[in-house]
């Protein structure tokens, strides 16, 4: 296969490799009882095991801070996040996921981690570097024309 078949054959499995995700997440959306929004606020507060504020919150999902705020009263009342202020700033709110929170997403993703983890140690530190790459620029790519589609009129 030449160059221009194997971009085409790579663009083709990211495709469908972005399906099987957004299918996976939706069923676990469908599994915790919430939906797609409060399932990507979830996912953000494990994503560097560091709190958020509802601020914070809202950026990294791209969301206004009223959204963000619904969808974290949703996931509170489901039991999936706590509200805690801040002990040397009381004016502070974080968001962190409960124990319950950490079981489910444990329960679900723990699997698909760890299989991950044994595909991956297959492949030398030289491919796996060239694959981080990949998904940094892709990721880089995605985010610009995701926020250039923002600013459309």
């Amino acid at each position: 296969m030449g160059s221009e078949e194997l971009i085409g054959a790579f663009g083709r499995a990211m495709q469908e490799y972005q399906r099987a995700v957004d299918a996976l997440d939706q069923r676990a959306a469908d599994r915790l009882g919430i939906n797609r929004t409060d399932m990507r606020c979830l996912e953000l507060l494990f994503s560097d095991d560091a709190e958020k504020s509802p601020g914070e919150l809202a950026a990294a999902a791209g969301m206004t801070t009223g959204g963000v705020t619904t969808a974290i009263d949703r996931l509170e009342r489901a039991g999936y996040v706590t509200r805690e202020r801040d002990a040397t700033d009381r004016r502070r709110v974080t968001v962190r996921p409960t124990p319950r929170a950490e079981r489910a997403v444990f329960e679900i993703y723990g699997p698909v981690v760890e299989q991950g983890r044994t595909i991956l140690a297959r492949f030398d530190d030289t491919v796996l570097a060239g694959m981080i790459e990949v998904l940094e620029q892709a990721t880089r790519q995605h985010n610009e024309h995701a926020e250039a589609l923002g600013h459309v009129t």
